[in-house]
């Protein structure tokens, strides 16, 4: 259908119910079984978070994704199109798992369900069983896209020289005023450049990619350089590395573990205010 990481509601519109055609409502079970796209799968991939990215936590993530997905058909699928109400931290984050699952097809429903019905797109109750990405699945064997996924270690020993780490958290997340309860101190990856995720987005929908492009180059990126992309716990980094591919930025990986991991590891610095 298309080459960008995104589909509109109305090009999907014209393909749904072709043979081939994974629709994924990544949106809370109980909204998708009231109103969704006729035939949605429900898949619920924001709840999973990778317990760390040693090789322990990265082997249960890829079982779970690869459970996961499997569950819903989409290793079976030649198009798959990810989306909740409207684009925010957790269809990217599907679309993140399906291409690390090495699955290729993989779409976000650019502006969502909200947009969906904005240009008359047919709605109806969602059915047959859900499923959900979720630790302790029995296996992932498979080919794993190395590409989009970097490790604690991977960011600790990066090369300032060709690799710039990007926190894509609130100010006051990057600043160190605010910290999430459940990580271990504040602060930031120490030479971290910073892009506000939401600030990617407009009305429910990805900026332009020239606005896009506009806001990355004025944060200090550069198409030509790596990017590792960080956040509280890994969804809203794929939601801006998204947004980055749409404006030319071929070379963005997650941090999956993101700060809740670094700030975890004492032995690791932070910078703070």
């Amino acid at each position: 259908m298309t080459n960008s990481p995104t589909i509109d509601p109305a090009q999907l519109l014209v393909h749904l119910g072709e043979p081939g055609l994974l629709v994924v409502d990544t949106r809370e079970e109980s909204v998708w079984r009231q109103a969704t796209i006729p035939g949605a799968a429900s898949l619920q991939v924001y709840d999973y978070f990778i317990p760390d990215s040693g090789p322990a936590g990265v082997a249960d993530m890829q079982a779970a994704v690869r459970a996961g997905l499997n569950a819903v058909g989409a290793d079976r699928a030649t198009t798959t199109v990810y989306f909740e109400e409207q684009t925010g931290m957790i269809s990217p984050r599907g679309l993140w798992f399906h291409h690390y699952a090495g699955l290729r097809g993989g779409l976000v429903l650019d502006g969502g369900f909200a947009a969906w019905r904005a240009v008359g797109g047919p709605v109806a109750p969602g059915q047959s069983a859900p499923a959900a990405i979720r630790s302790g699945a029995p296996s992932g064997e498979g080919i794993f896209n190395a590409a989009v996924f970097a490790t604690i270690d991977e960011v600790r020993g990066h090369d300032p020289a060709r690799t710039d780490i990007l926190d894509v958290r609130r100010r006051s997340e990057h600043d160190g005023s605010f910290v999430h309860p459940c990580c271990a101190r504040p602060g930031r990856i120490p030479g971290s450049r910073f892009l506000f995720w939401e600030d990617l987005l407009e009305n429910g929908a990805y900026r332009a990619p020239e606005d896009i492009s506009a806001r990355a180059q004025a944060a200090g990126l550069s198409p030509e350089r790596d990017i590792i992309a960080y956040c509280h716990r890994g969804a809203r980094a794929a939601t801006a590395a998204y947004a980055l591919r749409l404006a030319g930025f071929a070379h963005v990986r997650v941090f999956v573990g993101s700060w809740h991991e670094w700030a975890d590891r004492a032995d690791l610095p932070a910078d703070i205010r």
